[in-house]
């Protein structure tokens, strides 16, 4: 059963686009899964066949997203819902995920103010799943 996607036909978040969110997921996909290129990331890529990632790799870009979006609200401490996690299979469900994390933060907001995301936090980390340093 596939999670229903209201951003495909009604986009509602008033503070960043859909072209702003999708470099946000490119960000992250690549940042965990180091062997693809930005412009292999599509929305209809599945994660296990396409892209041979496991449910670590799902976990870590979920953390990531988290993190960069975790001062998102003066209000409100972002947190991505790990429930959700079994239904991730392609990268569009994980757009998804952010996405409803993202437009509950603004219907929370008494004033709607800007959603940045902190690409700092992304650069700054380690993959997950690396125990040893690179040489």
């Amino acid at each position: 059963m596939q999670m229903t996607k209201k951003w495909k036909t009604d986009w509602e978040l008033q503070t960043i686009s859909f072209e702003q969110l999708w470099l946000v997921i490119q960000r992250v996909v690549t940042k965990q899964l180091d062997h693809l290129d930005f412009d292999e990331v599509t929305l209809e890529s599945s994660f296990t066949e396409d892209y041979e990632a496991d449910s670590v790799d799902i976990v870590a870009m979920l953390l990531y997203l988290e993190e960069m979006f975790k001062n998102a609200s003066p209000t409100t401490r972002t947190v991505v819902p790990t429930d959700k996690l079994g239904k991730i299979l392609l990268v569009e469900d994980l757009f998804d995920v952010i996405y409803e994390v993202l437009l509950g933060i603004e219907l929370k907001m008494e004033v709607v103010t800007k959603i940045r995301p902190d690409f700092d936090v992304l650069e700054k980390r380690d993959k997950v799943g690396h125990l040893y340093p690179k040489e």
